[in-house]
């Protein structure tokens, strides 16, 4: 969500509780980017379920909401549940929900677990925005 270009941050700030958790959400054309920094653990599942609930909620079809994690420290397999979980409800509304990310370990998790036929999977922003999922989310150790 912007005001103008202005991207809207979720997740830090005053009277907000410091769980390592920061989101800040941008418009690109029909896209909603959710750029995701610091650690999603147990500790900090629940305010994550929010945070990309609530950008789903925002996020018009057929416009995707893009799930850009290469901010994350850490990301617990409580956090790729989520995206599973919400990718479902996404794609109810006719909604594509997209997880990005460089780093080889999370394609390396979303292969590990199948999560390729729930979630689609770009190693870049540019790729996601495209629109074609790889296959295959290993081709990024491949490069």
């Amino acid at each position: 969500m912007t005001t103008g270009d202005r991207p809207v941050r979720l997740g830090d700030g005053p009277g907000l509780p410091d769980d390592g958790l920061r989101v800040v959400l941008e418009r690109s054309g029909a896209a909603l980017l959710v750029h995701a920094g610091g650690s999603v653990d147990a500790s900090n599942v629940m305010v994550w379920r929010r945070l990309v609930g609530e950008a789903a909620g925002v996020t018009t079809a057929p416009g995707p909401l893009i799930i850009e994690t290469n901010g994350l420290e850490f990301m617990g397999v409580c956090a790729f549940a989520v995206l599973v979980e919400e990718s479902a409800r996404c794609r109810s509304r006719g909604i594509t929900l997209c997880l990005v990310s460089g780093q080889p370990i999370v394609a390396r998790v979303v292969t590990a677990a199948g999560l390729h036929a729930e979630l689609s999977f770009f190693a870049d922003l540019d790729e996601a925005l495209g629109g074609s999922p790889r296959e295959d989310p290993e081709q990024l150790n491949s490069r």
